[in-house]
């Protein structure tokens, strides 16, 4: 039940302050060191996903995912991927094809924890879009 309050809590605050305001709210968090911190992150950056739409959030998971600066950002951007798959489930098939663009050099990614999670968050999406969309994931089916 918590949880689901905390969702609408960030639903509406998300709808009220608009995107930009929660990324700069929340940015510092993408490239913490801690773990749980960044996970905690991509979960309530699902949520804004959801609640303001995913296209509105594509350039910024682009942005992220490509991170030069360190590899806990874009293990961050990779996880908020998989985090959308997780919360919106088969809503998820209009978006599919761009949201594996994002995250397919993942795989190739120099960080093993990089590699991992993107393998997680491709696998999240294929089960999300089931049995839908797998044309959708070519560009990372070798």
């Amino acid at each position: 039940y918590a949880r689901v309050e905390g969702r609408e809590i960030i639903s509406n605050l998300a709808k009220a302050a608009g995107l930009a305001s929660m990324i700069a709210t929340m940015r510092p968090d993408i490239d913490n060191p801690d773990e749980y911190v960044r996970n905690t992150t991509a979960r309530a950056f699902a949520v804004v996903a959801s609640a303001l739409g995913i296209p509105e959030l594509l350039p910024f998971l682009k942005a992220v995912t490509q991170s030069r600066a360190s590899w806990q950002a874009r293990h961050t951007g990779i996880k908020i991927v998989q985090q959308i798959a997780i919360l919106i489930g088969c809503a998820i098939l209009p978006h599919l094809k761009h949201l594996v663009d994002i995250v397919a050099h993942g795989l190739t990614d120099e960080e093993q924890k990089v590699r991992t999670i993107t393998a997680l968050a491709i696998a999240a999406m294929a089960e999300a879009a089931h049995p839908y969309g797998i044309e959708s994931l070519d560009a990372v089916l070798r």
